[in-house]
């Protein structure tokens, strides 16, 4: 361990702020502030090309302790204490809180890949993180390309699902019904919740009055969880917000809404709850943005609304040709794209991608089977810019497309590829990018298995029935596996 160099982490309980070496630490979404902090001399001892470094953290109450915080995020006390010395007995208390809450967010939050030690308890020893289920034979067929045995699996819930967040976690239900984000490389739980949603994919993450949040509509409630761990690794509670028939709930974008009857929006505020804003009448509500300002659509404009009710912007939008009104359907796809569609005297639907920023349309094509908005939300990649319903899908990157699909049912998207059933018979990619491209099938072990629940850049994930359990598996590239196993063996 070097002596030097020595970082100063501030720490503000009170103010929730932290600094090193005086310069203040941002945390992205997702993140606590002791997270933030400890991520940020995560990054400090890597751009040293050390592996360890000392950290002396302060407060404002003039408590002060010594930390050794290494490469792979994890964090030490290394605090000497007098025992003749009389100082408060929350001290140690305190620096147990940060190291455990800490590691857990680096673990969670910073990619890091790493199986650590944690203590979320404060008092209990680190105890070291083993894989589950590790080369496990997975029950179904998966594309060429993955390996037939697990990297880990776990217990779920009986006809459970996966999902994936935008931070790179893998959402699952345990088999008592919490819900449960994962590290994606060693399955470890880096967070839990109560009261899993049916459908997972309808789970997002996103910022609910500034605090990061995964949101979910379930049935005649939205429920709300707050992803910031608790300082003791306790499961978080879920709050619930009753949602009346005939609201629509909008959990993409920026930040959720909640559009009413009577031109009126709910719009989130600290502690989980919604206030209302009386929106333009005649126009859709499509979204809310970080300065919770809601962005509407009528015939021929975008509008952006103050929290008051009052319009402080407009940007013209080109409605598709024959459509007429305001948008009877909308989408969002992320914070600054939307899917929207229109009515029209012959009972077409003309839909099109546009760009929230500057109201642009990206793509339009009249739909022969338009999605329900009261029956199906969109399966999205919204880092590859792709989504899917059961009878339409869309890119809305460079060379925006829509597709009417053709019995084609999609289960997962990685970028533009979809993985589903292709005459709801055979397990198939395909590709979206393309209006002529066909399904391409592989081969099963049986006329019954499905698609990957979720396939991501590095890793496909099928949730399988076993004689006792239901069975969450990560599978990763057989290359990959093999690399890996071949490495092991020159080390040996």
């Amino acid at each position: 361990m070097p002596v030097f160099p020595v970082l100063t982490l501030w720490l503000d309980e009170g103010t929730e702020r932290s600094e090193l070496n005086g310069v203040p630490v941002e945390p992205v979404p997702g993140e606590g502030y002791r997270q933030a902090a400890i991520a940020a001399v995560v990054r400090e001892v890597q751009r040293l090309c050390l592996d360890a470094v000392r950290v002396r953290v302060l407060s404002p109450t003039d408590e002060a302790w010594d930390m050794v915080v290494t490469a792979t995020g994890d964090a030490h006390d290394a605090t000497v204490t007098d025992p003749a010395a009389d100082q408060p007995q929350r001290w140690p208390r305190r620096r147990w809180l940060l190291l455990g809450a800490s590691t857990l967010g680096v673990l969670a939050l910073g990619g890091l890949g790493t199986a650590v030690a944690l203590s979320v308890t404060g008092e209990s020893a680190p105890e070291q993180w083993v894989v589950p289920g590790a080369d496990q034979q997975i029950p179904v067929a998966l594309p060429e390309a993955f390996s037939g045995r697990s990297a880990w699996s776990v217990p779920v819930a009986e006809n459970s699902d996966v999902t994936a967040l935008d931070a790179g976690h893998i959402l699952s239900a345990d088999p008592d019904g919490t819900l449960t984000a994962r590290d994606p490389e060693t399955g470890q739980p880096v967070w839990r919740g109560t009261s899993a949603p049916k459908d997972l994919t309808a789970a997002v993450h996103t910022d609910w009055a500034g605090t990061p949040s995964l949101v979910a509509q379930a049935g005649n409630e939205l429920r709300v969880w707050d992803l910031r761990t608790p300082e003791d690794g306790s499961t978080v509670p879920a709050a619930t917000i009753p949602v009346d028939q005939g609201w629509r709930v909008e959990v993409r974008g920026a930040r959720p809404l909640v559009a009413k009857e009577h031109w009126i929006v709910g719009i989130p505020t600290p502690g989980n709850g919604l206030t209302d804003v009386v929106i333009p009448a005649g126009s859709r509500a499509l979204t809310v943005t970080g300065d919770n300002q809601i962005i509407t659509a009528t015939e021929d404009s975008l509008h952006t609304v103050n929290a008051d009710g009052t319009v402080a912007g407009r940007v013209p939008l080109t409605a598709p040709t024959g459509s007429s009104g305001a948008p009877v359907a909308s989408w969002m796809l992320d914070a600054d794209h939307a899917l929207l569609g229109w009515k029209t005297k012959d009972s077409s639907t003309p839909m099109a991608i546009i760009q929230i920023q500057d109201g642009a349309t990206l793509a339009t094509a009249e739909v022969p089977q338009p999605p329900d908005q009261r029956q199906q939300q969109p399966i999205v990649d919204a880092e590859g810019r792709t989504a899917a319903f059961d009878t339409l899908s869309l890119t809305w990157g460079e060379g925006a497309v829509l597709r009417p699909l053709h019995s084609f049912e999609t289960s997962t998207l990685d970028g533009t590829t979809a993985y589903g059933m292709a005459g709801r018979t055979a397990p198939a990619s395909l590709d979206l990018s393309s209006l002529t491209s066909a399904p391409l099938p592989w081969e099963t072990f049986t006329d019954e298995d499905p698609a990957p629940d979720l396939v991501e850049a590095d890793a496909a994930y099928i949730v399988a029935e076993t004689l006792e359990n239901t069975v969450l598996y990560r599978s990763e590239p057989a290359d990959a596996l093999t690399s890996g196993r071949a490495d092991d063996t020159k080390e040996k």
